[in-house]
């Protein structure tokens, strides 16, 4: 249960660049006099005094080492630290001081956070040249400790924030609510002049003009009024390099010119910014203000010029797609208007999120007798950008999810244990009944299913309660541990991907390559892509890894030691490479490539692949040590349990294959088809070999002798139980099989023998017949009714006594059957082929209709 104490603590709201700030390094505190310039928002509820744990969460400035001290709190005591502030934090401190035996035992980490806060570690902080200048409010801290400054204010304290942040520039404007967050682009404010921006017309002409973005139908917002913005500004507007390439592109695309000098009112200068909040159905407009005839001064030569029109384009940099009619148009007149609707399926807002809009004149050249020279080149101008916040809409801080206009994450869903129903009776739903995405745990006590809309979202419903809704769920990614006790899946939320166990979700991912965990439930592990060429590993909820190489083949060993491939290109030799990497620390050789899923033996843990070097030859590989000989080309291997035994195919010359057990190389034959069978002690193994096409069964390394003459195949080999016998089936020369149990007859066919198997004592065996159109069981020999199709990966199988064979058919109607050998059997529209055996009989699900339930087959 390690996994769910760690995935039930809310992952640290961290960016990379703020790690120095946000997790407390143990630096020295500055004697310089410092000034706190963001962020804005978090500024802003400090100067009111509202500062609490969980706005420090919300602005991705809270060490991930307090969410779990949270997580404690309120597992313990029963405390919300999330909605404590710094006062509420001492008053607890002082109880532990007083006596308090559960407060007393979280004295120094409450301390240690108290100190946090106190000194301002949550804050952006920039020296101070002359403290003297500084308005009146503005928050000061020196040598750790801080205070508010008092003196006459020069211009309101929000700006001076913005402006010490390098956002704004200081003009004479004293709206005291002017704040943008750190790195965000912030227009101009209109001069006396005029309104807008001002612009040159064009890089041929001396004239200018003012502009400005008009927009109506979004709550106009500030950056600080939703951690929205803060996140996905330096995502979507043209400082992020991304967005600039994006937008040379766009322009090149279309045969335009776009300058890009720093003076040249386009790329890299000022432009107005409008954030706001959509609604649904609420049509959005944005047109640009700008005069209709901007006057242009002649040039020296005599020439003049004319504006004859405007041309307008319109490129969005972030856009939520959906099936929902927007009526998304644009006009010459420089308006371009849409309406955000829901999309039916995800029940979110489609639209544009971020939109920038460019304008050029054009405009005529007149030669000074009144003649017409031609029209100047467009110069396009980044009038402004418009920022749409989209309630519904998803964006990721750290490694949580939130929603527009929520503070708490969508991401931080509280986790419980399976608890097996009173009574296995339960309604499925149609999308269920259609999909057939359901899932039993081995002892059929617990059962899930994925319910939902066709072209919606869906949600996991475990032993009949439904859980959270997620935009979709993976039907082959739920699983149980062996008791039921753990249910995990894989669900998608926006454009992430995120496991979820016990309803407790873990980490987001792009792209989630493996989600696993240990046969009791112990241990789980997950891995994949965060980030384009960032790939991390979680165990039991934390980050043991990351990795710029892909994370591929994860497995976890019984002891909860995980291991991994990592794959990619090699820094220094260029080369591909593949790897091995575990949670123990071992960072295997560098191969061209791996290509087995990795094997832990049971007992010692030992970890066993195949990898292949750049010539192409292929090992075995234990732990670090290439077993020899090499394997060639071969791709099967296997090894006992315990680890003390392994066995694999390798050339042994031209055409020749031998089996190699622990080192020893075995008998050559020109093909051997499949890995060696161990019984389960590892005492003994056999295998098939070919020469030409005859067959030859080896049992630890000595052929078989029989008087069948030559044999086309051998299938269903098996071992009993205990290992002491063995079974198998001689497809004989005239289509006619045998079933030899320990070199002995016990009977044969005419069709295809499947699934041989013993009863655990070992004294009876069983197999299945697949006709062209038919099938049957046969128990020691005894053949048993025949029926349309069996179904033989889970049963047959024998009861603990070996009294009786269970097994699933359909019949000839396509109903499905349980039946006991000999016996009874029930018919039911669908069973899902599991069977356990208990003290009345042996209990299976059936589906009758739309109701699942455990059914009970009496045994005489």
């Amino acid at each position: 249960m390690r996994f769910l104490a760690a995935w039930l603590m809310v992952t640290a709201l961290v960016y990379a660049s703020e790690m120095s700030t946000a997790f407390g390094t143990q630096e020295q505190p500055s004697s310089a006099i410092e000034t706190a310039t963001g962020p804005a928002g978090l500024l802003e509820l400090e100067q009111q005094d509202k500062i609490t744990v969980r706005a420090l969460r919300a602005w991705g400035r809270l060490p991930d080492k307090y969410i779990q001290l949270a997580q404690k709190l309120r597992q313990e005591a029963g405390l919300d630290l999330l909605g404590a502030d710094l006062n509420t934090i001492k008053g607890w401190i002082a109880k532990g001081d007083q006596g308090d035996a559960i407060l007393a035992k979280m004295h120094d980490s409450l301390t240690e956070l108290a100190i946090f806060i106190e000194q301002g570690e949550h804050l952006e902080w920039i020296v101070a040249a002359d403290e003297t200048q500084l308005p009146d409010g503005t928050l000061v801290r020196k040598s750790g400790q801080r205070w508010v400054h008092s003196g006459e204010p020069a211009i309101p304290t929000s700006q001076v924030v913005a402006a010490l942040s390098g956002n704004v520039k200081q003009e004479e404007s004293t709206d005291p609510q002017v704040v943008e967050p750190v790195n965000a682009v912030v227009a101009e404010p209109a001069s006396a002049e005029g309104e807008g921006l001002e612009f040159r017309i064009s890089e041929q002409t001396s004239g200018t003009f003012r502009a400005r973005l008009k927009v109506e139908g979004l709550k106009i917002a500030k950056a600080e009024d939703d951690p929205y913005f803060g996140r996905m500004l330096p995502q979507v507007l043209p400082d992020n390099s991304e967005i600039r390439q994006l937008e040379q592109r766009f322009f090149k695309d279309r045969l335009s010119h776009l300058p890009v000098s720093e003076d040249s009112g386009a790329m890299g200068s000022s432009y107005d910014l409008n954030l706001g909040f959509a609604q649904a159905d609420n049509p959005i407009v944005i047109r640009v203000e700008a005069p209709e005839n901007p006057v242009i001064p002649p040039s020296k030569d005599g020439k003049s010029y004319k504006v004859v029109g405007k041309s307008f384009l319109y490129l969005t940099s972030s856009e939520a797609s959906g099936d929902a009619e927007i009526e998304y148009s644009d006009d010459e007149k420089g308006e371009l208007r849409w309406t955000p609707r829901l999309d039916a399926s995800t029940g979110r807002l489609v639209g544009p999120r971020a939109v920038g809009v460019y304008m050029a004149y054009r405009v005529k050249v007149l030669s000074p007798g009144g003649g017409d020279f031609g029209t100047l080149r467009l110069d396009y101008r980044r009038i402004g950008w418009v920022v749409v916040a989209m309630p519904g809409d998803l964006y990721v801080v750290g490694d949580l999810m939130y929603e527009v206009g929520k503070v708490e994450p969508v991401t931080a869903s509280q986790g419980n244990r399976a608890t097996a129903p009173e009574k296995f009776d339960f309604e499925l739903p149609p999308y269920t009944m259609e999909t057939k995405k359901i899932r039993v745990s081995d002892d059929m006590h617990h059962v899930a299913w994925i319910d939902g809309e066709k072209k919606g979202q869906k949600w996991v419903v475990v032993n009949g309660s439904p859980g959270k809704r997620y935009d979709d769920v993976t039907g082959y990614s739920m699983r149980f541990s062996s008791q039921g006790e753990i249910f995990c899946f894989q669900a998608e939320l926006g454009d992430k991907e995120i496991p979820v166990c016990n309803g407790a979700e873990g980490p987001l991912f792009k792209d989630i390559e493996t989600l696993t965990m240990s046969a009791d439930g112990g241990h789980i592990m997950v891995a994949g892509e965060v980030a384009n060429d960032v790939s991390r590993v979680f165990l039991d909820g934390m980050q043991i890894r990351e990795t710029s190489a892909r994370v591929s083949k994860a497995i976890l060993a019984y002891d909860g030691t995980a291991a991994w491939v990592e794959s990619g290109r090699d820094a220094q030799t260029g080369q591909e490479f593949a790897q091995i990497v575990t949670s123990k620390g071992l960072e295997g050789p560098k191969y061209s490539a791996i290509y087995s899923d990795p094997v832990f033996t049971q007992n010692r843990a030992d970890l066993y692949y195949i990898a292949a070097k750049e010539d192409g030859e292929r090992f075995l590989v234990r732990n670090e040590e290439e077993l020899k000989p090499t394997m060639g080309s071969g791709y099967e291997f296997t090894v006992t349990p315990d680890g003390a035994s392994y066995a694999y195919v390798a050339p042994c010359g031209e055409r020749v294959e031998c089996l190699i057990v622990n080192g020893k190389i075995g008998p050559e034959y020109t093909d051997i088809w499949s890995k060696p069978l161990f019984n389960d002690d590892g005492t003994r193994y056999a295998y098939v070999g070919k020469k030409g096409e005859e067959s030859f069964l080896v049992l630890d390394d000595t052929e078989f002798s029989h008087g069948y003459g030559s044999i086309k195949s051998i299938v269903g080999l098996t071992f009993s139980p205990d290992g002491q016998r063995w079974a198998a089936a001689f497809r004989l020369q005239d289509e006619e099989y045998v079933v030899l149990a320990d070199g002995k007859e016990i009977g044969r066919g005419t069709g295809s023998p499947r699934k041989i198997v013993f009863s655990p004592d070992g004294s009876r065996i069983a197999w299945l017949e697949e006709q062209k159109k038919s099938w049957r069981a046969y128990v020691d020999g005894k053949e048993g009714p025949e029926v349309r199709e069996i179904y033989e990966k889970e049963p047959p199988q024998f009861s603990p006594d070996g009294r009786h064979l269970i097994y699933f058919f359909i019949d000839g109607e396509k109903k499905m059957h349980v039946a006991d050998f000999g016996g009874k059997d029930r018919t039911h529209e669908a069973i899902p082929p599991r069977a356990v055996f208990t003290e009345s009989g042996v209990e299976y699900l059936a589906i009758d209709g739309n109701r699942l339930r455990r059914e009970n087959l009496p045994l005489n």
